[in-house]
């Protein structure tokens, strides 16, 4: 990238570096062991004995359908019926609890004969039993069981920060201890109110027992994390990267985090920037993930959201609320490429601007291979991407805010080779439409939008297309874009006896649109009969309007005629626009082909 003063952007060039696994020290529990212990004392949990919640190892399938059933309510109706299984791997004082899980639907084996009971429950397995007793349905397309975390969140049993990644009877305690205060869908009630209904604990023993607004204050009374806890619990979500160039040559490394566990991530624009492939290193993990494309990305505010190719993978959120000076913040990324280094600061600066970009400056190291990297405050939310240094000063780093990629857009994922070729923004990425007047900016999106949600192509090129039908034609409406001439494009396809072909090139810059007109009697002519170019003034075409060539080619006897035909099919041309184009693109604010200059068009 160019900066008008030097920066040092922190992507890794070839060097002799590889990553290095690094494996953070476990923390105390005693949190979740407080939690653990108000749980036990509703009958919702238990340790291996009357002292030890074990919450240090990970749950197996059976203590997950078991909890399961205690947060359903039906503890005592199971161990009382049981039921049922054809499972030979249960344990005797399990077996009721699964004959009722199996006879009522909740749960099924790893085979014909076997429960896997001895199997670790994962994360996605153990929140899944949860949404479920909360009364949503992956059957019903509430949610997918392999990937529950977005709903998972948004009804709050993840406000205890569980660990996804490395899934332990602790964060059991973590899921379980939120998901009491969680509404159950459509009744109104929370889970804990539904269980007093049905007799699981009284509101008294609810009263004594839990504590309210405990995930608010996080795990110590200032709401804060501490270092170790900011690693534990952040640093497998961010991940280190590997670039090639178009002959799989190594190009460079830098780092990224995922903000979705459907491995959608971010990095900055300059890591991935003229790379054709890439490739992810987990933390604590060997295994490398494709970088399967680009969703989304803004060159000059240097950020990139990218695909990569797996699902259920630990991911962190994003700070809604604005950074302060002062405040402590931690930097994960993979410097030099030793993976998962973690560094503290200070946010020196809430709003440096440089060269029309404003960044978060903080003390927090950031070297060569952080950019992309995740700045995490307190809370364990990302503030920023670590994108740069100041060269020549001494902890002068720089982050691009979280919030400038705010809504990005994640309809198709493009290959990295699309974002390296040159002129790449005329396909996707996102633009900063304040730059632009208007009439611009409307057209621009043209440009942007069409490659993005194309369903089809015509001469070779991607385009858009919506067909309908009026009592005497089938119309095939066709919107793309000519790179070449950097013009839009509108092509009619009309099916009648013959099906006869329109296309209507346009490119509205200053008071005229200049049109390029082409009528083909049969879709498969390669010469048109009619076509012609004219520069008209924008406010001249409306419904019913006639439409002049300077040049025209085609028997002239027909000009007339053509002249009716293409103002009339350039004013519905452009109503397509209207309500197929640009009202798709309420995101980027509220553009029509008014903004191109077409103020009379439905007069």
């Amino acid at each position: 990238m160019k900066r008008i003063i030097s920066f040092i952007l922190c992507v890794v060039m070839v060097v002799g570096f590889v990553p290095t696994n690094i494996f953070a020290a476990s923390t105390t529990l005693t949190f979740e062991e407080s939690l653990a212990g108000n749980l036990k004392e509703l009958g919702l949990f238990k340790g291996v004995s009357e002292t030890d919640f074990a919450l240090g190892r990970a749950p197996t399938r059976v203590e997950a359908i078991v909890m399961l059933i205690r947060i359903l309510g039906k503890e005592a109706e199971a161990t009382s019926k049981g039921g049922k299984h054809p499972f030979l791997d249960v344990p005797a004082w399990a077996d009721k609890y699964v004959g009722y899980a199996y006879q009522n639907n909740l749960t099924k084996g790893i085979s014909a004969t076997k429960f896997g009971s001895g199997s670790e429950a994962s994360a996605s397995m153990y929140i899944t039993f949860v949404l479920r007793a909360l009364g949503y349905s992956d059957t019903n397309g509430d949610f997918t069981w392999d990937n529950p975390y977005a709903l998972a969140r948004q009804t709050g049993i993840m406000d205890g920060n569980p660990d996804v990644l490395k899934f332990l009877r602790a964060d059991v305690v973590l899921v379980s201890y939120a998901a009491l205060e969680a509404e159950v869908k459509g009744t109104g009630k929370t889970l804990a109110e539904k269980l007093i209904s049905a007799g699981a604990f009284s509101a008294a023993e609810y009263d004594t027992h839990y504590k309210l607004g405990v995930f608010e204050e996080g795990t110590a009374a200032s709401g804060k994390l501490s270092a170790e806890e900011i690693y534990e619990k952040c640093s497998p979500a961010v991940f280190y990267v590997e670039l090639y160039d178009k002959n799989g040559n190594k190009l460079g490394s830098g780092s990224g985090f995922f903000i979705a566990s459907d491995g959608t991530a971010v990095t900055n624009y300059h890591v991935i920037e003229n790379a054709y492939s890439a490739r992810v290193v987990t933390p604590n993990s060997n295994r490398m993930y494709d970088v399967a494309g680009v969703y989304d990305y803004n060159e000059k505010n240097d950020w990139a959201v990218i695909k990569v190719d797996g699902k259920n993978f630990p991911y962190l959120e994003l700070e809604t609320e604005a950074v302060k000076g002062g405040e402590t913040v931690y930097a994960i990324g993979s410097p030099k490429g030793l993976q998962n280094t973690i560094s503290e600061g200070l946010i020196s600066n809430v709003e440096r601007e440089i060269d029309g970009v404003k960044y978060i400056q903080t003390s927090a190291a950031i070297s060569p291979g952080s950019s992309g990297g995740a700045l995490i405050n307190k809370s364990g939310k990302v503030v920023g991407i670590t994108s740069a240094g100041i060269e020549g000063g001494q902890n002068l780093n720089l982050a691009i805010p979280v919030s400038v990629f705010k809504g990005y857009r994640k309809q198709n994922a493009h290959s990295l080779s699309a974002a390296a070729q040159d002129g790449s923004d005329r396909y996707f990425g996102t633009f900063d439409f304040s730059d632009y007047d208007d009439a611009t900016a409307a057209f621009e999106m043209i440009k942007m939008w069409v490659p993005t949600y194309a369903n089809a192509k015509l001469d070779g090129e991607p385009v858009y297309y919506e067909e309908f039908e009026t009592d005497d034609y089938l119309f095939t409406w066709v919107l793309g874009y000519d790179d070449d001439s950097d013009m839009a494009k509108i092509t009619v396809i009309m099916c009648t006896t013959a099906r006869s072909r329109l296309d209507v090139s346009f490119s509205p810059k200053g008071d005229y649109a200049y049109i390029d007109f082409q009528y083909y009697y049969d879709v498969n002519d390669v010469t048109p009969l009619l076509s012609g170019t004219a520069n008209v003034w924008k406010t001249a075409i409306y419904d019913g309007c006639p439409m002049s060539f300077s040049q025209y080619k085609g028997d002239r006897n027909l000009q007339y005629d053509t002249q009716e035909l293409a103002g009339f099919l350039t004013y519905y041309a452009l109503a397509f626009m209207d309500e197929l184009f640009y009202s798709k693109l309420s995101y980027y604010g509220e553009y029509s082909t008014a903004d191109l200059g077409f103020t009379n068009l439905y007069r």
